[in-house]
């Protein structure tokens, strides 16, 4: 059964336990202005809350998965307009860490400024071959935002993302699987097979245990290693006492395939 639900700037499609959340402004190849940015939040917290749901896909309408900003919008601000979009923006941040559900990003286009921030936002990131993208931030005169300067040094490292960031300049989706921003490149025209073979694999594991390890390995970003190992082992001591991990343990006692609710 394929549900939608009604938002301006996206698109919102549950089918089973998979929730596509496709942004839907071509005709600005997806640019993330306020609206787009307080529907993407809104869409993923309710993605998230839905007890029947497992696994959020995002992805772009058109040549673009996100091209950035809007940044004609930009101009028209004035010091405190343009403080509060940020902060309307950031919102998506918080929506990603705060799911526990898996986020696929499938990239179809475009995903530069903003959209390369996406892209780092989620979990597991399947580009078109297609794709292209860049920290086009400084060829406007701004800076990385959506949390880009925490993620991407994280992912590529120090002196890597210095020079993208720098740069501006773009890269093409076989560069951005070697940097590790992508964990896949596939045909552009398998892109949504692949990532609906990746869907599968998610869908047949125990939600609390992917929750759990996203949730740990975010914090862990900012832990000691005791600090983590505590929490760890307090995440662990739930999901011993889970029903998926009973049904975990008894399928692989009974050499059976588990299933998880």
């Amino acid at each position: 059964m394929c549900m939608e639900k009604a938002y301006t700037c996206l698109e919102y499609e549950v089918e089973g336990s998979i929730v596509k959340i496709t942004m839907n402004n071509p005709g600005k190849m997806n640019a993330l202005d306020e609206v787009l940015a307080t529907e993407l939040a809104h869409a993923i917290y309710e993605a998230g809350e839905d007890n029947d749901v497992k696994v959020i896909v995002l992805t772009g309408v058109g040549k673009a998965f996100c091209a950035g900003g809007d940044v004609a919008h930009m101009t028209e601000l004035d010091l405190e307009g343009a403080y509060d979009y940020v902060k309307t923006a950031q919102k998506v941040v918080s929506a990603f860490k705060d799911t526990a559900k898996p986020i696929v990003a499938a990239v179809n286009g475009f995903a530069v400024g903003a959209g390369l921030s996406l892209a780092l936002l989620s979990d597991i990131v399947i580009s078109s071959e297609k794709a292209v993208f860049g920290c086009a931030f400084v060829k406007v005169g701004l800076i990385p935002d959506l949390g880009l300067m925490y993620t991407l040094p994280r992912v590529v490292g120090l002196n890597k993302a210095s020079e993208l960031v720098m740069t501006g300049k773009n890269f093409n989706a076989q560069e951005a699987h070697r940097l590790g921003i992508v964990n896949q490149v596939v045909e552009h025209e398998k892109l949504d097979e692949t990532v609906s073979e990746m869907c599968n694999i998610l869908e047949g594991h125990p939600r609390r245990a992917m929750g759990s390890a996203k949730k740990l390995m975010n914090l862990g970003l900012n832990m000691t290693l005791d600090e983590l190992l505590e929490a760890e082992a307090l995440e662990q001591a739930i999901c011993m006492m889970s029903d998926d991990a009973r049904e975990g343990v008894d399928a692989f006692i009974n050499k059976r395939p588990p299933c998880f609710r």
